[in-house]
């Protein structure tokens, strides 16, 4: 241990070093960037680990944020070059061969756009939840509720399952992780627009492939004779009477390209990352919560005892508390349609299992009464 401290202390005064030799506007730069999350003094702010490792990790939050930042242009100018792609090639196309099929894709797929571009401005704009600062709170003598526990970097009381964001700088209430592609916190406010628009963004390039495809395999058909050959002993050739009378122009078939291969790869990505959301869903955990569930889990059994997870209340509540489905909403109204209703928690406090188990069988019952 002594010799890994010499090896820390050698690299902090190589750091001084070289921060002495660097130019002012540099210097400055360093310094705004570490002052954004600071640890600080009387908590973390001693140790020499983390007094070793802070500049580091402060040069990594900035980036993250012009990084986040430029992964929200992506996103933005991504979905408007499909859309315009999509008015531009495909809808003409399945105009000239069947206007029934055309008016179908044209509904499903404005169904799709507006669910994608609402859960994603919802996302983007509401903020993950934060929790009521107190006022001259002290972290090492004032009392907190069962279950709390203090941020030192805040200096404000943390409940639980809330986690300290160094992007942002503040807690976050039920925190899963802070995401570049909405340039903003995912917690328990937002957490549900993320999913869905994870979601319906995973549905819509799939729509985007299959709908590309014709087109595609036309076009490649069209340079290859293999490929030709190959689609037409398996009868899956494009070559229809609507297909053949096209003129394939220069651009067309860029664009095409461009967008079937992308949409291609985002749908593979989508797949992995809701895959697995729906797991930490199911399992009511956060991404940042099956790491230390998984750690806690390891520690109680090397003591003989068994971890159980206190905020999973049955995959079926999970995922109802998750969506918010209480107080007479339901799956077809307040999923499969855009809805800004709020959670069915508030972050702050998190029920006992039985609690939440009877409240949401009275709610049901309340719902039902209503009905009848």
């Amino acid at each position: 241990m002594k010799v890994f401290q010499r090896l820390v202390g050698s690299m902090v005064r190589c750091r001084k070093r070289l921060y002495s030799a660097l130019p002012l506007r540099l210097k400055v730069a360093l310094v705004g960037c570490r002052s954004v999350t600071r640890v600080p003094e009387g908590a973390l702010g001693n140790d020499w680990l983390f007094r070793a490792a802070d500049p580091f990790l402060k040069l990594c939050e900035k980036s993250v944020w012009w990084i986040g930042l430029l992964c929200f242009l992506i996103v933005i100018i991504g979905i408007s070059v499909v859309v315009v792609t999509y008015y531009k090639y495909v809808i003409p196309t399945l105009w000239k061969g069947n206007v029934v099929v055309c008016a179908v894709y044209i509904v499903l797929g404005h169904y799709l756009l507006v669910n994608i571009v609402y859960h994603y401005y919802k996302g983007f704009r509401t903020g993950p939840g934060w929790p009521e600062k107190i006022p001259n709170f002290d972290p090492y003598q004032d009392t907190l509720p069962v279950g709390w526990t203090a941020c030192f970097k805040c200096r404000q009381p943390k409940p639980p399952r809330a986690h300290h964001c160094r992007i942002c700088n503040r807690c976050v209430l039920k925190m899963d992780h802070h995401c570049p592609w909405f340039f903003n916190c995912i917690g328990q406010n937002n957490h549900r627009y993320f999913f869905l628009f994870v979601t319906y963004m995973w549905i819509g390039v799939l729509f985007v492939v299959q709908s590309l495809w014709r087109q595609v395999s036309y076009i490649y058909e069209e340079t290859s004779k293999n490929f030709r050959s190959f689609m037409e002993s398996i009868g899956m050739s494009q070559h229809d009477s609507y297909m053949d009378d096209m003129e394939i122009t220069f651009d067309a078939q860029f664009w095409t390209f461009l967008v079937f291969f992308v949409c291609f790869g985002v749908s593979i990505a989508l797949a992995v990352l809701g895959g697995w959301h729906v797991i930490l869903i199911t399992k009511g955990e956060t991404s940042i919560e099956v790491y230390t569930n998984r750690s806690e889990a390891y520690s109680m059994k090397k003591q003989g005892k068994k971890f159980k997870n206190p905020y999973s209340y049955g995959w079926l509540n999970n995922w109802k508390i998750f969506l918010g489905l209480e107080n007479g909403r339901t799956f077809w109204r307040n999923v499969l349609l855009p809805s800004g209703h709020k959670p069915v928690c508030d972050g702050m406090k998190w029920e006992q299992e039985y609690e939440l188990y009877n409240k949401l069988r009275h709610n049901k019952t309340n719902a039902d009464t209503h009905i009848a």
